[in-house]
C-alpha cells in the first residue's frame, strides 16, 4: 500500500508540475466549445427571445452601423437601450458585426469571453495559493457551477459577459498591475448601472486584503458610487421615457429585509447549492463578505424580482466569479492555519474537484452536459421548417413578430407583437401559434394571438400572403 501511495504520489508531482498548465488550457476549450454548442443549438431552436438577445443584439447591430442604438422595449416602447440598462462597455463586441452578420456571433463571443475568466482565475489562483493542484480545483468548480453555465446557454446578456472584466479586475490586483486594474474596474461597471454596488464590495475586499492597496480601495469605493450617481441621476433620465422599470420595493423593517435573503424555499436553496458548488470555500474568506452580501441583497431583498432567485439566469453569473475568487482566499486561509502537508493538500484538492463533479452531474444536472445529448441536436432538426417561413420576409422591410421570431429580424426594423399594431404601421407581422410554445415567446399578448390573427385577417390595410395552419404572413397593402 505504501509502494502504492508513493506512486500515486509521484503521478500527482509530475501531473502538477507538467501537465497542470495544459489540462487548464483544455478544460477553457471544452468550457468554451460546450457552451457554443449549446447556446447555438438553443438560438436555432428559437429558444432566445427578444427580451434580453434580441435588444443587445439590435442595439449593437446599430452601434456598428454607427447608428442610435434603438430597441423596440416590451413596456417602453422605442427607445434608446440606455434607458433600459446603462451598459456603454457591452458595446465593446460591437466591431463583431464588422466581421460578419450573423446573430450567434455574440453568443460565441459570450462563451468565449467566460472561458477565458477561467484561464485568469486560474493564474490568480496560482499566485495566491502556490499550489497548481488547488487552483486547477477551483477552476473546475467555477466551470462546473449550474449557475455559471445556465447564465452562458440562456439568451445574452451584459452580466454574463463581464465574467471576464470582473476577473481580470481581481486579477491585475493580485499582479499588482494598477493600470490595467483601474482599466478592467471601468470596463466591469460600465457593464450595467447597478455595478456600483459591485465595486463597492470589490474595493473593501482589497482594503482588507492588502495594506498598500488601502488608497486604491478607497478610490474604488469612491469611483463605484460616482458610477451609480451618474447612472441614476444623469445617464438614466436622460434615455428613459417613463419610470426605471427596475427600481426596487423593499420590506418595510430591517428584520423583514433581513429575513427576505432566506424567506422563499428557492433562495434558500440557490445559496446553499452556490455555496456547497465552491465547497463552502467562500465562507473562509471573510474579506469578501461584502461582496458577496451585496450580490445576493441585490437579487433576494428587492420584492416581486422572483425572476433573480434561482439558479437558472445570468445574475449567477457575477455571483460565480465572486463565489470563485472567495474561495481562493479561503482556501489561503485555511492552509496559513492548518499548516497541512502536501499529501492532505492533495486529497483536499481531489475532494474539491470531486464535489463538484458529483453536484454537476448528479444532483444538478448541468445544462452543459446538453453538449453530449444526440437528443438535444436532433431536436434542433424540428425548428428548421420555420426558417423558410421567416425568409418571406424582406430584410429591408418592417416587420412585427413574438419576441421568439423578433431575434433573427434584428438587424431590420422589428416591433414585437402587439394588438394595436397599426400603431406601429410594420410592413410585415408575422405569427407563429403553434400550441405547447414558452409564454414569453409571446409576451404581453399571451392571450390575445386568435384575438390578432382575427383582426388581421379583417383588416383591408393587410393581406394575408402565407400561412398554413399555425403560422401567418401578413403584408401591409397600401
Amino acid at each position: 500500500m505504501k509502494a502504492i501511495g508513493r506512486h500515486l504520489d509521484s503521478a500527482l508531482e509530475l501531473f502538477e508540475e507538467r501537465y497542470s498548465n495544459y489540462a487548464v488550457i483544455a478544460l477553457c476549450a471544452l468550457f468554451i466549445a460546450a457552451g457554443i454548442l449549446v447556446s447555438l443549438n438553443r438560438y436555432w431552436q428559437y429558444e432566445v427571445s427578444y427580451i434580453d438577445f434580441g435588444k443587445y443584439d439590435q442595439a449593437l447591430w446599430s452601434i456598428s452601423r454607427f447608428k442610435e442604438p434603438i430597441i423596440d422595449h416590451f413596456v417602453l416602447g422605442k427607445i434608446n437601450v440606455f434607458g433600459d440598462h446603462v451598459t456603454p462597455s457591452v458595446f465593446l463586441l460591437s466591431p463583431l458585426y464588422w466581421i460578419t452578420d450573423r446573430s450567434e456571433v455574440i453568443l460565441i463571443a459570450q462563451a468565449v469571453m467566460v472561458g477565458l475568466s477561467g484561464y485568469l482565475l486560474y493564474d490568480l489562483a496560482k499566485h495566491v495559493l502556490k499550489n497548481k493542484l488547488l487552483s486547477l480545483s477551483i477552476l473546475v468548480s467555477y466551470f462546473l457551477f449550474v449557475g455559471l453555465q445556465n447564465a452562458v446557454i440562456t439568451e445574452f446578456h451584459e452580466l454574463t459577459i463581464m465574467a471576464l472584466p470582473l476577473m481580470a479586475t481581481i486579477w491585475a490586483y493580485v499582479k499588482n498591475k494598477k493600470i490595467l486594474y483601474f482599466l478592467f474596474l471601468l470596463m466591469t461597471l460600465g457593464h450595467k448601472e447597478t455595478t456600483f454596488a459591485l465595486g463597492i464590495g470589490i474595493g473593501a475586499a482589497i482594503f482588507f486584503l492588502r495594506k498598500d492597496w488601502r488608497k486604491i480601495s478607497i478610490a474604488t469605493i469612491l469611483l463605484s458610487f460616482v458610477w451609480g450617481l451618474v447612472s441614476f441621476n444623469i445617464i438614466l433620465p436622460y434615455f428613459l421615457k417613463g419610470v426605471y422599470l427596475y427600481s426596487p420595493l423593499f420590506p418595510e423593517d430591517l428584520f423583514g429585509k433581513a429575513y427576505a435573503l432566506v424567506d422563499h424555499p428557492l433562495k434558500r436553496e440557490t445559496l446553499f447549492f452556490s455555496f456547497l458548488s465552491f465547497s463552502f470555500l467562500p465562507v473562509f474568506a471573510w474579506q469578501f463578505w461584502t461582496a458577496i452580501f451585496q450580490d445576493y441583497a441585490m437579487r433576494f431583498i428587492p420584492l416581486y424580482f422572483e425572476t433573480r432567485w434561482g439558479l437558472g439566469l445570468h445574475y449567477n453569473a457575477q455571483s460565480g466569479v465572486i463565489l470563485a475568487v472567495s474561495s481562493v482566499y479561503g482556501l489561503r486561509f485555511i492552509l496559513e492555519r492548518l499548516s497541512l502537508k502536501k499529501k492532505y493538500i492533495t486529497i483536499l484538492a481531489i475532494l474539491i474537484i470531486f464535489n463538484a463533479i458529483f453536484l454537476f452531474r448528479f444532483v444538478l444536472h448541468g445544462p452543459f452536459l446538453l453538449a453530449l445529448n444526440k437528443a438535444f441536436y436532433e431536436h434542433t432538426k424540428n425548428f428548421k421548417f420555420l426558417d423558410p417561413i421567416l425568409a418571406k420576409v424582406p430584410k429591408d422591410k418592417s416587420v412585427m413578430t413574438q419576441s421568439s421570431l423578433a431575434t433573427r429580424f434584428t438587424h431590420q426594423k422589428v416591433f414585437l407583437l402587439d394588438y394595436q399594431y397599426e400603431n406601429y404601421n410594420p410592413e410585415y407581422i408575422l405569427i407563429d401559434n403553434r400550441g405547447g410554445q414558452n409564454p414569453n415567446n409571446f409576451i404581453g399578448t399571451e392571450q390575445k394571438i386568435e384575438s390578432i390573427i382575427g383582426k388581421l385577417k379583417k383588416d383591408s390595410d393587410y393581406v394575408l400572403t402565407y400561412h398554413t395552419d399555425e403560422q401567418f404572413i401578413f403584408k401591409k397593402s397600401k
